[in-house]
């Protein structure tokens, strides 16, 4: 059966992969560079024209790499910096800069090509306000003069996305403040199951934009250097860098674990129905990636599959994790469970004292009656209230996750 990949999907996803894959622009009087992924490392030129961009780009590669990171959903620039589309569009031609968009190749139907077999859908990242890295004269031949003419540039581009590509669009991700309400509403109108994201800046967003589906933050704060452990999560899909935002000669900022426990945690957070962490990274022109990210999506990947209690669960509610929280060396861990909330996830990360992991009272009064750490079943024993849960001899260093049975 076809997955349905509506608004239900993404605020059920726990892990995306979030791509920027740009071609240059020059802001007019500045020689600023606002964008432009890097050959490969060793050659740092950008590309020479949107359809160079579009035509290296390889959209199976790209694919197996979400894949092998586990992602349950992809975030892709049709246009980033300049705005300079990755597809041929007509809509662009119209208004005789014609050079902002691929000329013959498409990198957006590569990528639709290279996802559909593996079930992930795909996102469309569209900046519709980012007009500071665009040179006037473009501005005024794209009619981009003021909000109005803006909207109704945006509408029209939109139109032709879904007239070329139908459903292997899931929605968009509107950067910089978004669109105004009559363009969300036209894409409503084109695919009513359309999912948007709206952000509002590169921060963490505690409240939700009023166009938007979901709570956006596209940036949470650097993870390179820290132990993950000490670093706040928080319940907006979170967008979090593990290379460039482009690729321009960049590395893996850390290892697998690290960035394992910080997903887990997400996931595990009150409130989390926001389409969880987008691990943030892409591919040079050639197509290689920063130094250690591909072997990192890989090795992250295998993780979060090795391990239950991720996929299809929601936050725990017998254990709450709270927003902003970090993980102590003496706390336990954090938990999820299962959409209908009869089975329960302990993703124990730090290893309980003479092998008894000792529990509170379930906060929403569940009652358990048998624990298993994989197929072993564990001594299980209800105590004032709390419970007591006699620990295997094999501790999983990233995360040993029990299984808990309400009833």
């Amino acid at each position: 059966m076809e997955k349905h990949f509506g608004k239900a999907y993404f605020a059920g996803a726990r892990v995306g992969l979030f791509s920027h894959y740009t071609y240059p622009t020059y802001a007019e009087g500045k020689g600023t560079n606002w964008g432009g992924t890097h050959y490969s490392a060793e050659n740092p030129r950008t590309a020479t024209s949107a359809e160079e961009a579009a035509a290296l780009f390889d959209g199976e590669k790209f694919a197996s790499a979400a894949r092998d990171l586990g992602a349950e959903y992809v975030v892709f620039t049709a246009a980033h910096a300049g705005f300079n589309l990755l597809f041929p569009s007509e809509t662009m031609k119209a208004t005789g800069c014609g050079w902002k968009c691929a000329q013959t190749s498409d990198a957006i139907e590569k990528l639709i090509s290279g996802l559909k077999p593996l079930g992930i859908p795909l996102v469309l990242y569209l900046p519709p306000n980012d007009a500071h890295d665009i040179p006037d004269a473009d501005l005024k031949q794209m009619g981009w003069v003021d909000t109005e003419s803006r909207m109704a540039f945006l509408k029209r581009l939109i139109r032709e996305i879904y007239d070329r590509y139908g459903d292997g669009i899931a929605g968009f991700w509107f950067d910089q403040g978004g669109p105004t309400e009559d363009v969300c509403d036209f894409v409503r109108a084109c695919s009513p199951e359309a999912v948007i994201f709206v952000n509002t800046g590169v921060t963490a967003n505690t409240v939700r934009h009023p166009l938007s589906d979901f709570i956006v933050s596209e940036y949470y704060g650097s993870i390179e250097g820290c132990d993950s452990d000490t670093l706040p999560v928080h319940y907006s899909q979170v967008n979090r860098q593990i290379g460039s935002w482009y690729a321009v000669g960049g590395k893996a900022p850390t290892d697998a674990r690290n960035l394992y426990r910080y997903t887990v945690r997400t996931v595990s957070v009150e409130n989390q129905f926001n389409a969880g962490i987008a691990w943030s990274c892409g591919p040079y022109l050639d197509q290689t990636w920063e130094t250690g990210v591909r072997d990192l999506l890989r090795d992250l990947g295998a993780l979060l599959k090795s391990h239950e209690g991720i996929y299809g669960t929601v936050p725990g509610k017998s254990y709450v994790t709270k927003p902003d929280s970090t993980l102590d060396k003496s706390d336990w861990g954090v938990s999820t469970e299962s959409p209908d909330g009869k089975t329960v996830y302990l993703h124990v990360m730090n290893a309980p004292a003479e092998g008894v992991l000792t529990l509170p009272a379930p906060a929403d009064g569940k009652r358990f009656r048998e624990a298993f750490c994989g197929e072993e079943r564990l001594e299980l024993t209800e105590l004032d209230g709390g419970y007591t849960i006699a620990f295997p001899e094999r501790f999983d260093q990233v995360d040993t996750v029990l299984r808990l049975t309400v009833g």
